[in-house]
């Protein structure tokens, strides 16, 4: 499986620009979600004071200030939430990164996203000071935002819900392992899973997030590897930041 693309430099660099949207743009549609009904908790006490001034009733603010808080309390998590979505795709540029701490970072994000919300179950198993890597946060934030997609998408498909990421320490290079308990790719499909517009997950998978997410890897001398053993694990390798 190489490690390299016959396609044109600008080609690959358009879509992983595209997909970088394309992600943010899968989660929005979550936090819309969250955001009414965030919403809701807001205006159904604020409602019923309306209510008891137009009946002439005495306004019990005390015994809605508790449903207020919480839900301005939840629109400001959501709000901070769209923040850190909105300013990762620009930081491009090399910064000494934390893996763990941006895989924690983004999996709030990813509460944004229905099926992983309500059904997946996550076990994430990383340290607090584990190693660092030398990287642009937006790349390797689209390259595990990808694996999740795709462990996402293979748990839906299959009826399944377990997920699992680890860090994984192997002598020159750190990195994350992403398990989900979907069957992996099909003995058809194992030897061009890297390749670009291929897949097995149906219609409206172009078959690019595996190739897209070794790519941005590749801008730092990191690796995508298929784990096999079990089937739906795949690990995201970098090398250790000196020092």
């Amino acid at each position: 499986m190489s490690q390299t693309s016959d396609l044109p430099p600008a080609v690959v660099n358009a879509l992983i620009r595209r997909e970088r949207l394309a992600l943010v743009g899968r989660l929005l549609r979550g936090l819309v979600h969250n955001f009414s009904g965030a919403l809701q908790t807001v205006r159904l006490p604020l409602d019923l004071l309306e209510l008891q001034v137009m009946r002439g009733g005495d306004m019990d603010l005390k015994a809605k200030m508790g449903s207020l808080q919480q839900g301005v309390s939840r629109l400001n998590d959501e709000l901070n939430m769209l923040a850190g979505m909105s300013q990762q795709i620009y930081r491009q540029a090399t910064e000494v990164l934390d893996l763990c701490g941006l895989a924690r970072e983004q999996l709030t994000f990813w509460r944004a996203d229905m099926f992983f919300k309500h059904e997946a179950q996550v076990d994430s198993q990383l340290p607090p000071n584990a190693q660092k890597v030398e990287a642009s946060y937006a790349d390797i934030a689209l390259a595990l935002n990808l694996l999740m997609a795709n462990a996402l998408e293979s748990l839906h498909q299959n009826g399944k819900s377990s997920l699992r990421l680890e860090f994984v320490d192997r002598g020159g290079q750190v990195g994350l392992r992403i398990i989900d308990e979907g069957p992996g790719p099909s003995p058809q499909m194992a030897p061009r899973m890297f390749e670009p517009f291929t897949g097995d997950k149906g219609p409206g998978h172009e078959g690019l997030g595996l190739f897209l997410a070794r790519e941005v890897l590749n801008r730092w001398q990191g690796q995508l590897l298929w784990a096999e053993n079990p089937p739906g694990a795949f690990e995201l390798l970098l090398p250790r930041a000196a020092g």
